[in-house]
């Protein structure tokens, strides 16, 4: 389908903010006369407007569940309950995807991308449109070994997912990646990632910090760490450690922890502007420390099987400080810090380039023309 007026359908999970992230960098890409229509949970369109920097229609639609964490525990991954929940969202998908064929045909799409929900890659199939995955993992390995604990029917829901997976048209695996392998034809584009600015001036001036003192980036996604022992933050302003972030500590009020709007500042712009960076190991967040040369500090990830690609690809960058469970929630990071303070990382170990390539690919597709880097 060649039509210049032919739109990008464009899907994104509403598990954290890593996918819409990454799925932004590639869309940003994307000249503004072609049409993008975003798919997601009405509660991120906020989110999707403080990033995108083109014009785009946002249209509610949900069709798959991520993972859930235990209450106030992003590091973790409730098996059971994920899998009862994704099953319920997924059947209900199914039973409405009719209606989403129908919705590609009357609003003239051309391509669907997904990152990374296997639903709407069956309905662009059925629509007979090219279907774009843009992931580093499908929900089918994340859930595969808590379906396995679980039982047959579980599995069987397992199998089913990564069967409507194989209805992409091409996969644009982003690295670091699982090796998703039988899943579509695959370009390995490399990082998807928007580099952040260095404002680290700009940041000292705005919290009203001295020029030597440290900014630790901290983030431990939307849903929070309640377990955490904030009692110790404020201990680190004796060492001139000063915490800067989205959201304000679960308890208390430390007098080095900072809270900035997101519609000033991004996740990238906090990155490249810190001395290291303290998170879990979401895709986003690693990539934008490894493009930044920022140093993380981060926890195990239990239960998500995402976090050994992203371990070993911070490991071998040599940027990445990984810390005991413990050490991370009594936020005792004394040695990490000065672990991370002295470390000197070496480039990303992959292109920063993924963007670029799959919004090339996208244009290519919709337009039927070949591209230069310049006009994307």
């Amino acid at each position: 389908m060649n039509d210049r007026q032919s739109g990008l359908a464009t899907y994104v999970t509403s598990h954290g903010f890593g996918h819409l992230n990454r799925t932004v960098a590639v869309l940003n890409r994307i000249p503004n006369d072609i049409p993008i229509h975003i798919r997601c949970h009405s509660n991120l369109f906020d989110h999707w407007r403080e990033r995108l920097t083109r014009p785009a229609e946002f249209g509610a639609y949900v069709s798959d569940a991520g993972a859930l964490n235990p209450a106030g525990d992003s590091r973790a991954t409730d098996g059971p309950g994920t899998l009862d929940h994704a099953r319920a969202v997924h059947e209900e998908a199914y039973k409405r995807i009719d209606d989403e064929i129908d919705w590609m045909r009357e609003n003239r799409v051309g391509a669907a991308l997904c990152d990374a929900p296997p639903i709407p890659l069956v309905a662009a199939r059925r629509a007979g449109i090219p279907a774009f995955l843009l992931a580093n993992f499908t929900w089918a390995d994340i859930y595969d070994p808590h379906a396995r604990r679980i039982g047959p029917g579980a599995m069987a829901f397992v199998r089913s997912m990564r069967n409507d997976y194989r209805s992409a048209t091409t996969l644009f695996r982003a690295l670091p990646a699982l090796a998703m392998r039988r899943v579509a034809p695959t370009i390995d584009v490399g990082m998807v990632v928007t580099p952040g600015k260095n404002r680290k001036t700009e940041l000292k001036s705005l919290l009203g910090i001295k020029d030597q003192d440290k900014i630790v980036y901290f983030y431990v996604g939307r849903y929070g760490q309640a377990n955490l022992n904030w009692g110790r933050v404020e201990r680190f302003a004796e060492r001139g450690i000063h915490f800067v972030g989205f959201h304000a500590a679960s308890a208390g009020s430390p007098r080095n922890f900072h809270v900035v709007k997101p519609t000033e500042w991004t996740g990238a712009d906090l990155a490249a502007s810190a001395d290291a960076i303290v998170a879990k190991a979401g895709y986003g967040t690693v990539c934008e420390a490894m493009a930044a040369g920022s140093p993380l500090i981060y926890p195990p990830r239990v239960g998500f099987a995402e976090h050994r690609a992203l371990d070993r690809a911070l490991r071998l960058w040599g940027g990445g400080t990984p810390v005991s469970a413990r050490e991370f929630e009594e936020l005792r990071l004394e040695g990490a810090f000065d672990r991370a303070f002295a470390v000197r990382p070496g480039p990303p170990p992959f292109s920063s380039e993924g963007a670029l390539i799959a919004a090339r690919r996208l244009v290519e597709t919709l337009l039927g023309t070949s591209l230069d880097s310049s006009q994307v």
